[in-house]
């Protein structure tokens, strides 16, 4: 204000008895306007036209026009700018400054920037002394120096602690990924966002999902609650809380834990996970259990104290399972101290004492490699101390009846299944057999003798889970007894005995 206008506004004040009042408006000062007008007639403010400059608390105030009321509450219209010198600077098309809560409401393609941070409204009120803005019409922040485009309807923003608040359609854009919430917090300074109800995280390769947790968009680093889920490619990590570091490509699950490769049909749950992405990596452990889907209704079920799966260039899975291992299949089942299954040559082996049963036989050796063929088992290779022993059908009037056992002994074994069926055996090397042969009545089957031989190498066919034809080749020798004429002591092979008490039955006997 020119030094003529200022002379005449005290003139003015004074013949009309106000300028004690004005003496008393001290917080908000008028620094500059081209032209002053008063007319208490027409509205009870200060009219200030031209170039208006207001100053509050260290706050400047520039517009085109304003209204400068009593109380220190003012209107500006028209090219708004408030400026905090060093902090920040806020642009609009007309503003309401309300003096006893600090507040300027902003409307009108607002621009408030703050350092490298961008917030872009419609309609924003900041509160001077707090430096809290809020906007309620909707919203847009970029951040130059992450690069981070951020929208919402509702926001706050301290600028002070230079923290953003946003709730309702919030949507975080960056070059390489993008974040879908419901309710958002984001600080600028260390860059992390935390997460409060439904939200999604959208990479080129990689999918979030979680209902509360954080994110480091420095690091890229997060960690998610509340049905989180990481999706990687052909993985996908669930559990009650995950941590994963997108820079490393490693992710932690906890509680409650499913790692799936989606493509194999093969999940692995326990309480405790972890996931390489740069070699396929996935390891479970506490309560750890296996589900495959094989197709046709057909599925696989393993358990173990920790599992492992790993993946190939060929985008098939090894799958390694340590200690107190046990499995279901329809066709078969067995426990183990160790299994490896190669899915790309459907090889399963197994190790350290196994044991495995196929209808009403039980197969015991030290090493069992098998291959498998349709979801189901093709040829059976045991190794070592083989023996494979059968409850006889006519004998048993129940599953635990093992009175009479059909046993089959050697060094190694060789079987060749059919359609799920154990068709053939051969035995290669110190055989032995023990049979208990059948009436022909199939109405009622009863035991008729039994049968012992050894010699060097054993071959048997089977047919409907029954023994047809036995030969025995290299040296044999065979002796067969009524059963009023055999000697219970010739009924068991040395190391033959049913534990069929340890047998996995169903597939809830695995899932933990």
């Amino acid at each position: 204000m020119s030094t003529s206008i200022r002379h005449l506004a005290v003139l003015l004040l004074t013949s009309i008895g106000l300028w004690s009042n004005v003496v008393a408006q001290k917080k908000v000062r008028l620094i500059n306007s081209d032209a002053w007008l008063y007319d208490k007639s027409w509205v009870d403010a200060q009219r200030l036209i031209g170039h208006v400059h207001l100053e509050y608390e260290g706050t400047h105030f520039y517009a085109d026009s304003a209204y400068l009321f009593p109380n220190d509450n003012f209107d500006a219209f028209g090219h708004i700018q408030m400026i905090k010198a060093g902090e920040y600077t806020m642009t609009g098309e007309t503003m309401h400054f309300e003096e006893r809560t600090n507040t300027a409401t902003v409307r009108g393609n607002v621009v408030l920037r703050d350092g490298q941070m961008t917030l872009q409204s419609n309609l924003l009120d900041y509160h001077t002394r707090t430096g809290i803005a809020n906007y309620t019409g909707g919203g847009r922040i970029v951040s130059s120096k992450d690069q981070n485009q951020l929208t919402s309807e509702r926001g706050t923003y301290n600028s002070k602690t230079q923290v953003f608040y946003f709730r309702k359609n919030v949507e975080l854009k960056n070059p390489d990924y993008k974040v879908y919430s419901d309710t958002l917090q984001y600080n600028e300074i260390t860059e992390v966002a935390y997460f409060f109800g439904p939200t999604r995280i959208v990479g080129d390769s990689t999918r979030l999902y979680c209902e509360n947790g954080y994110y480091n968009t420095r690091l890229d680093q997060s960690r998610f609650g509340k049905n989180a889920s990481v999706t990687s490619g052909k993985i996908k990590l669930r559990g009650d809380s995950i941590f994963y570091d997108g820079q490393k490509g490693v992710g932690e699950v906890f509680r409650r834990v499913t790692i799936a490769d989606t493509t194999a049909g093969v999940q692995i749950h326990g309480e405790y996970g972890k996931h390489r992405e740069h070699d396929s990596f996935s390891y479970v452990t506490d309560k750890a259990w296996l589900f495959q889907d094989l197709g046709e209704n057909d599925s696989l079920f393993v358990r173990a104290d920790s599992l492992f799966l790993l993946g190939n260039k060929d985008s098939t899975n090894i799958l390694k399972a340590y200690h107190h291992v046990s499995f279901y299949h329809i066709d078969l089942q067995g426990i183990c101290d160790s299994l490896v299954y190669f899915e790309a040559d459907s090889l399963l082996e197994l190790h350290d004492r196994p044991i495995m049963w196929h209808g009403n036989n039980q197969m015991t050796c030290d090493t069992v490699r098998m291959t498998m063929r349709y979801g189901g088992p093709d040829r059976l290779y045991m190794h070592s101390n083989a023996l494979i022993i059968g409850r006889a059908i006519a004998a048993s009037t129940s599953p635990s009846d093992t009175t009479l056992l059909h046993q089959i002994k050697g060094r190694d074994m060789t079987g060749q299944f059919q359609d799920g069926e154990l068709r053939s055996l051969r035995v290669e090397g110190n055989g032995q057999l023990i049979y208990f042969p059948e009436s022909d009545k199939k109405d009622k089957p009863r035991i008729i003798g039994h049968n012992k031989g050894d010699c060097s190498n054993i071959l048997i066919t089977i047919r409907d889970r029954k023994i047809e034809k036995i030969r025995l080749e290299e040296e044999p020798r065979s002796v067969y007894s009524p059963m009023d004429k055999a000697k219970p002591e010739d009924f068991l092979l040395q190391g033959a005995l049913w534990q069929g008490s340890e047998r996995p039955l169903s597939p809830d006997s695995i899932r933990r």
